[in-house]
């Protein structure tokens, strides 16, 4: 038998973390959770898993976010328990920054005004918080949500189980992605195993719950696929007028980029977004030594080297030729 310890992946810093934030959990009582804005998989079902651990110790526990979440995020257990409110000027013992540490990635007021944790897995985050835990090797924040649960005197539930597993596979692709690692797969079949939920019900709910605009609106974006770099680079693109009445807020985009990024030969997609008139979001997505957070970087954005992304204010033809002018001075590089 194969005898895993996930704790044993943490370094001294990382402990001395974990630690630290227990101890502050412990003595609080009022407690404010937020994520970051347009909050994905990762972000909501970690959220929603620590709210209910939190609750089990007997903690006033309110999860808010600036964002309301798309579908079928909403159908995660205790979804409604979220309020899309500022936390300030409301008073708490302490403020849970997951994914989300400054005032521009959770849209919070007031961060300076609360003691505040830092939970991320994101290496380009600030570590400006009250206290810091970010671990790069963490496929997702839920894997550091599951630790934390570990570590305090709660019991693993079926609904936490089903919100952290939700999270897990959201940000690794249901596993396919180049984050997921030996810790990421023990987690999650600790999960199944010690909750008994059913794993099949989460992906159902994650990756088959597609409604018909959604699919129609990836039909449109496909279309406009084209390759770029000697085949290396693809980009395609969303534009606010090929829907009538959903938004981009409404569609989880990985679906889309998922299909683009499985072309045999392209190292590099990008997708670019339009939310309002020359504002683009992009989305970098890359494999194999590709460096999609080094291509974010020239643009103020952040990531992780095969998943990062940007905000750009230009036209289309801007934005794409600008990317593609950083790509092609790495490829010479």
């Amino acid at each position: 038998m194969i005898h895993f310890n996930p704790f044993a992946e943490l370094s001294t810093d990382h402990q001395k973390a974990l630690s630290d934030i227990c101890g502050a959990l412990k003595q609080a009582q009022k407690i404010a959770i937020s994520a970051h804005i347009r909050p994905d998989g990762d972000a909501i079902g970690s959220g929603l898993a620590l709210l209910e651990m939190l609750n089990q110790m007997g903690k006033e526990v309110h999860f808010c976010n600036a964002d309301k979440a798309s579908f079928p995020l909403t159908g995660l257990p205790d979804y409604n328990t979220i309020e899309n409110r500022q936390i300030y000027p409301e008073q708490f013992d302490l403020l849970i920054l997951l994914e989300g540490a400054t005032p521009c990635r959770c849209r919070q007021d007031g961060l300076e005004n609360y003691f505040t944790i830092n939970i991320d897995h994101h290496s380009s985050c600030k570590q400006d918080a009250t206290l810091n835990w970010v671990d790069s090797a963490a496929a997702a924040v839920a894997e550091l949500i599951y630790l934390l649960g570990k570590s305090l005197p709660i019991r693993f539930t079926p609904s936490i189980g089903f919100n952290l597993y939700a999270a897990i596979i959201s940000d690794t692709g249901s596993f396919k992605y180049s984050n997921t690692t030996a810790r990421t797969l023990f987690i999650a079949a600790d999960l199944i195993k010690t909750c008994e939920f059913n794993p099949a019900a989460v992906s159902d709910l994650i990756f088959n719950s597609n409604p018909l605009e959604k699919v129609r609106m990836l039909q449109k974006v496909l279309a406009t696929l084209q390759i770029h770099l000697e085949g290396q680079v693809a980009t395609i693109y969303y534009l606010k007028s090929f829907m009538n009445t959903p938004t981009i807020e409404d569609f989880d985009s990985e679906d889309v980029v998922a299909v683009v990024r499985s072309i045999y030969g392209v190292n590099i997609t990008l997708f670019y977004k339009e939310v309002e008139p020359q504002q683009y979001r992009v989305s970098i997505r890359s494999r194999g030594n590709a460096n999609a957070q080094l291509i974010a970087a020239h643009f103020d954005g952040g990531g992780h080297q095969h998943a990062a992304g940007f905000n750009f204010q230009g036209t289309l033809e801007q934005a794409i030729n600008s990317s593609l002018a950083i790509i092609s001075e790495q490829c010479k590089k």
